[in-house]
């Protein structure tokens, strides 16, 4: 052992044990004990006055019965237990809020107060990551906790913070936030992001309700009752000051960042400003600079206990009551309520060591501190009731002191400040009743320090000298000029223990446990081992092992073994019996305080603040929160569409069984030489294979004549270009092209074909190349089909950028330009995006970011684009990409969006946007019915009868019974007209997987009543005409 190194040794050990080698040598023991004068008495305490009682019903207590100890009685523990978090720093602040903090971490709800002192609820949240909102009165009131974990959301009620939790409903996904609404909870689903409806009593699911309809929700702020601001997906951002019966657009000249609410007003926050929308509807720019005249307040000023004057309590404090404990810090002594950590009184000027760290020990009949500071004096003081310290012994260097669990104490060195000791090392005993005196150990330097030293109750001095290999230790015992050397008698079962004793260290701090019985710890190298000393027999018996990679605590009879997990274990007896606590699993270990410490008050430990010992004041403490009711939302059966079809004949012949083969590509130059120039090296021209579109033949080519084509003939709507001219000749003047698409409503072919046009392209390699039949790069085409079926804009791509061209049935092809006349830098449109009305063209692509839309408008082949729409960031994938609809008959052009179902329907709603034609401005949304029209009486669309018009497949999977036997059936779409309360179908479109056998022995014409029906072949190309009306049985 080394002699101190300046530091104050702990009286009570707070030795963490570890690996650490076999030390044990051979101890020759000379005793001397001389009587030394005290320097002074230790007095009994006295009593003091009742400590504070507070708190509230969610909080456990630690009062026990009795209240302060009477004059003479010592409390030598304290039970039962209660478990705290060590609050550090700010961590797990939520709010903060009329000197308290609320506070969310490691499952437990907590509230720390600016006096220290700090209130915990008795249950537990579930492990994962848990949020906590504070509900509105309008949603009455108290706080919501949610916790995202497995898949799931699981949400709890509770009317105040520390109130018991109340279960509401668990999510089947887990959820990203929660959010309180007007008059119900919105909660933002992590795997969608989009929103789900419950009601904050029940838990039941709701509509969406008071919102703006929308495919999609940004972020939403809900000031009162009546006003919030909301982001819809393609309006950007939306305010109402009705509860949501109205809502308009908020005008900002800057890009949206965030939501919120500040000054009680719904606001729109950008890079360096908001915009403050006030009960009149009026909206102010203000900037985010703070102003001259606001101050920061004065953080509170920490007194000499810190912020948690409990942890200094159970650090290096010592009971005096079941309820509160003394501790010393910084020249102050105070008594702090165990039950919450409040001060309940103070003496600031208790002792003038203010720089000293002073631990509490049994002294005397009560109970004492031990102070000292580093390389400076050691000082004993007792305490002196009802709240004050009285000066014991005072040494001018650092000392050794340990308690012998009876109120005397062992010093290590000379009673006197100079006293020296040869050969050995000197003790100063003090006992009980206060008298000192001094004994010498003497033994060879190496064996030195090896000793254990323990004043008894009785007088006597016992000297233990621990085991080595060969010999099995000895009590020596002291009484004045006697000396009696008892041998230890170690444990032979079972074998392990006894290998332990014997190898193992000994460690400081072995004690009195009853008279004439020591105890103390063995440590082996990993194993803990408690042990007991007969002092009269030599007598020695082990507790079982205890194994704990992560250390355990010790502090005289107390230990606390951390163990793995969630699981821990404590013992009061020296290690003889061990009981299993549960201790919650932490956040976050690596923001946890790396002081550890145990006594007769508690714990600390591992982010953690244990008061007492034993069970807990309540037996459901720390119980995990009963889970919530799973959300069980029955779906309510619609009517699915049924339609019973006649066949009426075939519009269309089959594809030929072999197409004719493609005419061979000759040489062609890759342009046109000057005439004086000479002839550069000719390149050969990639074949095309000159195919036939849906059952038509290609243009016919001249035997001087060469054709390129290209298509996409596997699209929903297919297409095919034609572009030929002679070999060799100038394409500007002679070269020609068309392109065909096909209407798949049609039932009479549905074949539509631009006039033949003037070929764009100077020369037959430039042809060959723009319509991707070169090997330069790959060329996509598709085409979007106008609703009214007789015009498409179809683009052929390459990279990001598209050439456009505007086809109308038996018109020339028109090739779409920028204002600034350039033709390829186009971005592919959405499915569904583009409309004619009348000469102009409308469609729309995304807006350069993932986040935007952009509009187009094309007159006369120049374009422009008209607006562009935001779309909530993340929020919006998935959703359905925004398409365009016109009216049948009228001029009107809209955005048709998709809203989420309401609880119970598998089908979502459309609604319209109307779009100013000029400006690109949104209207209000029309609803047009829900998308799989369950319930809607379809007919077929009457002559003058408007309304939006789409082309669209519906949800609920429509049935046809085409008759007979016949083919399987899919891909089914309806050529709609909408409006708010009415719907009609102009032709619907189906797909068949094989040959339709059922043909009428004669054509037959399609009724005025009846339904359109075109039904295509997939494998070849037939297309039949069928009439159909909707089954009365399934309507």
């Amino acid at each position: 052992m080394t002699e101190p190194d300046g530091r104050l040794y702990a009286p009570i050990p707070r030795w963490t044990p570890g690996a650490s080698p076999l030390f044990a040598a051979a101890l020759l023991l000379g005793a001397s004990a001389a009587a030394c004068g005290g320097r002074a008495a230790v007095a009994p305490p006295g009593g003091g006055p009742a400590s504070r009682d507070g708190g509230g019903a969610a909080q456990p207590s630690l009062t026990g019965p009795g209240g302060r100890a009477a004059q003479g009685a010592l409390v030598t523990m304290v039970t039962p237990s209660l478990l705290l978090p060590d609050l550090v720093g700010e961590r797990g602040v939520v709010a903060s809020e009329a000197g308290a903090k609320r506070v969310l971490i490691d499952r437990m709800r907590a509230i720390a107060h600016d006096d220290g002192s700090i209130e915990r609820a008795a249950d537990l949240l579930p492990s994962g990551q848990v949020t906590a909102l504070k509900l509105p009165t309008r949603l009455g009131g108290g706080y919501l906790f949610y916790a995202s974990n497995r898949g799931s959301a699981q949400l709890w009620r509770a009317p105040a913070w520390l109130a018991p939790l109340a279960p509401l409903v668990q999510l089947s996904s887990e959820a990203n936030e929660i959010i309180a609404g007007f008059d119900r909870l919105y909660a933002r689903l992590s795997h969608s992001h989009r929103l789900f409806a419950i009601d904050a009593q029940t838990g039941a699911a709701m509509p969406l309700g008071p919102l703006p309809p929308a495919s999609s929700y940004g972020q939403l702020a809900f000031a009162d009752g009546w006003r919030a601001v909301v982001e819809a997906d393609l309006r950007g951002m939306l305010v109402t000051f009705d509860a949501g019966a109205t809502w308009r657009a908020v005008e900002i000249d800057a890009r949206p960042t965030s939501v919120g609410i500040i000054g009680g007003d719904p606001a729109v926050m950008t890079a360096n400003g908001f915009y403050s929308v006030d009960a009149r509807g009026s909206v102010t720019y203000r900037t985010l600079e703070a102003s001259d005249d606001v101050q920061e307040l004065p953080a509170r000023v920490q007194g000499p206990f810190g912020r948690r004057p409990l942890r200094a309590a159970v650090e290096d404090g010592w009971p005096d009551s079941s309820a509160t404990a003394v501790v010393a810090r910084g020249g102050a002594l105070a008594r702090v309520s165990l039950r919450d950590g409040a001060v309940v009184d103070v003496a600031t000027d208790a002792y003038p060591e203010r720089e000293a760290t002073c631990h509490a020990l049994r002294t005397g009949a009560s109970f004492g501190f031990v102070c000292g500071e580093r390389e400076g004096p050691t000082t004993l003081y007792a305490f002196q009731p009802p709240l004050g310290m009285r000066r014991l012994m005072r040494f001018d260097k650092p000392r050794f002191v340990s308690s012998s669990g009876n109120g005397a104490l062992v010093i290590r060195g000379s009673c006197e400040e100079d006293g020296d000791v040869r050969d050995g090392r000197a003790y100063c005993i003090v006992a009980a009743d206060g008298g000192t005196r001094e004994i010498h150990v003497r033994a060879p330097a190496s064996d030195v320090g090896v000793e254990r030293v323990v004043a008894l109750a009785d007088g006597r001095v016992a000297v233990l000298s621990p085991p080595r290999p060969g010999a099995s230790g000895q009590v020596t015992l002291l009484k004045g000029s006697d000396v009696t050397a008892v041998p230890l008698v170690l444990p032979t079962k079972p074998r392990s223990t006894a290998r332990e004793l014997q190898r193992g260290m000994w460690l400081e701090g072995f004690e009195e446990r009853e008279p004439g019985v020591l105890g103390g710890w063995v440590e082996a190298g990993g194993p803990i081992v408690g042990v007991r000393i007969d002092v009269k027999s030599g007598a020695v018996s082990a507790g079982a092992p205890r194994q704990d990679a992560t250390g355990a605590i010790l502090s005289g009879r107390f230990a606390l073994s951390l163990g793995e997990g969630e699981r821990a274990a404590e013992s009061t007896d020296g290690g003889m019996t061990w009981r299993t606590i549960e201790v919650p699993e932490r956040d976050d270990d690596t923001a946890a305080s790396r002081t550890r410490a145990c006594g007769p008050v508690g714990c600390v430990f591992k982010g953690w603040i244990r008061v007492g010992w034993g069970k807990t004041a309540l037996p459901d403490d720390l119980a995990e929160a009963k889970p919530p009711p799973v959300l069980q939302t029955p779906l309510r059966a619609g009517s699915p569409i049924g339609m019973r079809c006649e066949a009426l004949g075939a519009s269309t012949p089959p594809l030929p069984d072999r197409p004719p083969a493609a005419r061979a590509a000759r040489d062609v130059p890759t342009a046109r030489p000057a005439r004086a120039a000479a002839r550069p090296q000719a390149k050969e021209t990639p074949a095309s294979a000159w195919a036939p579109f849906r059952n038509t033949p290609p243009p016919a080519l001249g035997a001087d004549e060469i054709g390129f084509d290209n298509g996409a003939p596997y699209d929903i709507v297919t297409m095919r270009a034609y572009a030929w001219g002679k070999r060799g000749a100038d394409w500007a003047r002679a070269g020609r092209w068309l392109i065909r698409f096909d209407d798949r409503f049609d039932p009479e072919g549905g074949v539509r074909s631009s006039g033949v046009s003037a070929s764009p392209w100077s020369d037959e390699a430039s042809a060959a190349e723009a319509l991707g039949v070169a090997t330069h790069g790959a060329a996509s085409w598709g085409a979007y089909l106008d609703p009214g079926g007789r015009a498409a804009l179809t683009h052929v791509c390459r990279g990001a950028g598209c050439n456009l061209f505007a086809v109308s049935e038996g018109l020339p092809v028109l090739p779409l330009r920028d204002s600034a006349g350039r033709a390829g830098n186009f971005l592919r449109p959405f499915p569904n995006g583009a409309v004619r009305l009348g000469e102009t063209w409308f469609f729309a692509t995304p807006g350069g970011s993932y986040d935007a839309v952009a509009l187009w408008r094309a007159d006369l082949g120049i374009a422009r684009q008209l607006a562009t729409y935001s779309r909530p960031g993340r929020t919006s994938y998935g959703v359905d990409p925004p398409r365009l609809v016109r009216r049948a008959l009228g001029g009107g052009v809209g955005l048709l969006i998709s809203t989420a179902p309401d609880p119970g329907v598998r089908a979502g709603s459309w609604h319209v946007l109307p779009i100013d034609r000029d400006t690109g401005a949104l209207g209000e949304a029309l609803p047009l019915g829900r998308k799989d029209l369950a319930d809607t009486p379809l007919d077929r669309c009457l002559p003058g009868q408007d309304g939006w018009l789409l082309d669209t497949g519906l949800e609920g999977s429509p049935s046809f019974d085409l008759g007979g036997s016949y083919p399987s059936v899919d891909g089914a779409e309806f050529r709609l007209r909408l409006d708010p309360g009415s719907a009609c179908v102009e032709a619907m479109s189906v797909r068949l997987q094989g040959t339709f056998s059922k043909a009428p022995e004669k054509q037959l014409d399609i009724a005025a009543d009846a339904i359109p029906l075109a039904a295509t072949e997939r494998a070849t190309g037939r297309r039949w005409r069928l009439r159909c009306e909707p089954k009365d049985a399934a309507r």
